[in-house]
């Protein structure tokens, strides 16, 4: 890894966290999980801030825990919400030498299927997901040093794909 994060960005349901933490385990770093920070720090899942303050509400306390995990000194894996792709310096926030961002993409409607699955997200409207995944992805490529489509390895290959990215 070239340096002491590892940013994992994508969608509901791409795996960020299921990923995340088997990467994170092999590479020996915590894993520093965005819903998990925000439902720490606010006390209340990133489906009950949306319900009570709306979703740019959820999305900026997002934002935030991103810049925290980021701007800590601690080398981990980040597993972070795709809403911070909307940052507006999300570029200068990712391009330090000192991150390794992948991007983890798939099909939208298989990707809203596992996102079911969790009690603390929203519902997901798949027309709408696809469109934003595709100006989100644009908007992240000149920070992002590997691209993985996660429609269908199970999470142990996604894994591997990601150490590949990071040279492990």
């Amino acid at each position: 890894m070239s340096g002491p994060h590892l940013v994992l960005m994508g969608p509901m349901g791409s795996g960020k966290t299921t990923v995340g933490s088997i990467v994170a385990e092999r590479l020996g770093l915590p894993l520093v999980d965005s819903d998990e920070q925000i439902e720490r720090q606010h006390g209340r899942t990133g489906l009950e801030l949306a319900e009570e303050h709306g979703v740019p509400w959820l999305h900026a306390a997002e934002a935030e825990a991103l810049r925290q995990a980021v701007e800590a000194t601690e080398p981990s894996v980040i597993a972070a919400a795709a809403s911070t792709a909307d940052l507006e310096e999300i570029e200068t926030l990712l391009s330090g030498d000192d991150i390794t961002v992948v991007l983890l993409v798939g099909d939208v409607e298989v990707l809203a299927h596992r996102a079911k699955s969790g009690k603390h997200r929203r519902p997901i409207d798949v027309a709408h997901s696809q469109e934003l995944a595709e100006q989100r992805n644009e908007r992240l490529l000149p920070v992002v040093d590997g691209v993985i489509d996660v429609t269908t390895p199970a999470p142990e290959g996604i894994a591997q794909l990601v150490l590949s990215v990071v040279g492990d």
